[in-house]
């Protein structure tokens, strides 16, 4: 199936209009869910690949739903890889792929079984769920550092410090992400102006606003700023978040956790053959996601690939996530008050799916 998965009432908002960076979620959509406004899945099927070649399935097809965290794009390009080539039907999986949008929840999909596996951009959506009490944890992520940053055109700009003083634009849902830079390094907030701008890149341009912010693996948005753009990653920051990062609810760990791993082998496989196909990966990704411009989705897609290796992938492989940096970053959101209860990395996350997959790769 190559459909067009966007829906089509969407077409004046962007990623960086909505910033998934931020996952800064509402905490009233994350509780209500919002399955009924969803309509019927729109997304392909694994049960008719488009493309590849798939190898017999050595387990009897089991019927599994991923809902992404966004419109479909180039971001995803493992996901799509590895449904295009076959990977998860080797794995016994009949899989289709849902498309997240503006108005779509994929946590509260994901928690009422709406749909099998959830994605999404922020880990911090998963610990504003959980304290909220609703019943899901993460078992993979895609990428190892998020790519939402702070972008300028002042070449004086070098740290957090430097904002003082300083106009910075930004999407409404990064607030979290600037209210915990100002806190971590202790910024008088009374000298740094902050202003709800979206996505656009002309105040920046024109001198309104000295810093930006979006992921710096957007090519659309940093085309628009320049050459001349500067960029300090919220990562490198000590603000530490995961990117497009796999869930499931509490009763698919319980009933299909044999499922989980094979998602997450064929999973690491689409994202490894992706990250080293970077054209191949684009075309195949543009069969499911149309009216995207080709040269700006490879290019996004050729900046995000090293998104997904670290020196913990090295050792531990594809997808790995650490305890600590979910814990540190809970941390951050607590002291700014946007947890409803306590919670740890226990509760938000979990290594067993991924400590039984041993075929992922290293590097």
């Amino acid at each position: 199936m190559t459909q067009d998965t966007r829906p089509k009432s969407d077409t004046s908002l962007t990623r960086r209009d909505l910033l998934r960076a931020g996952g800064a979620l509402s905490l009233g959509v994350l509780g209500a869910g919002i399955a009924a406004a969803c309509g019927p899945a729109a997304g392909p099927s694994s049960s008719a690949p488009a493309g590849g070649t798939a190898t017999a399935a050595v387990k009897p097809p089991r019927p599994v739903s991923m809902r992404l965290g966004w419109l479909a794009n180039s971001q995803y390009a493992g996901d799509f890889v590895a449904f295009d080539k076959g990977y998860y039907k080797e794995r016994g999986i009949d899989l289709r792929i849902d498309p997240g949008g503006p108005n779509i929840d994929p946590v509260s999909l994901t928690a009422s079984g709406s749909n099998t596996i959830g994605n999404v951009a922020s880990i911090a959506a998963m610990f504003l769920a959980r304290s909220n009490g609703i019943p899901v944890r993460a078992f993979a992520t895609a990428l190892q550092r998020h790519p939402f940053a702070f972008i300028t055109l002042d070449q004086k700009i070098n740290s957090p410090q430097d904002f003082v003083g300083k106009k910075i634009g930004i999407q409404a849902t990064a607030r979290p992400l600037i209210d915990a830079v100002i806190a971590k390094y202790q910024l008088p907030r009374d000298k740094i102006e902050i202003s709800v701008i979206g996505s656009d890149t002309v105040p920046l341009k024109t001198g309104q606003v000295d810093i930006i912010t979006g992921w710096v693996i957007d090519a659309p948005q940093m085309a628009a700023v320049g050459p001349g753009a500067k960029t300090l990653l919220l990562w490198d920051l000590g603000i530490r978040l995961y990117a497009f990062t796999y869930f499931a609810s509490e009763d698919v760990f319980k009933d299909r956790s044999d499922m989980l791993a094979d998602f997450v082998a064929a999973s690491a496989k689409g994202w490894e053959y992706a990250a080293d196909h970077v054209e191949e990966a684009t075309d195949i990704t543009l069969k499911y996601a149309k009216d995207l411009k080709r040269d700006l989705e490879m290019e996004t897609w050729r900046q995000e690939a090293p998104f997904l290796w670290s020196t913990t992938t090295k050792e531990k492989g594809w997808g790995w996530m650490e305890p600590q940096v979910w814990d540190d970053a809970i941390s951050v959101y607590s002291g700014l008050g946007l947890l409803k209860a306590p919670i740890t990395s226990k509760d938000a996350m979990t290594q067993d799916i991924l400590q039984r997959v041993a075929t992922r790769p290293k590097r």
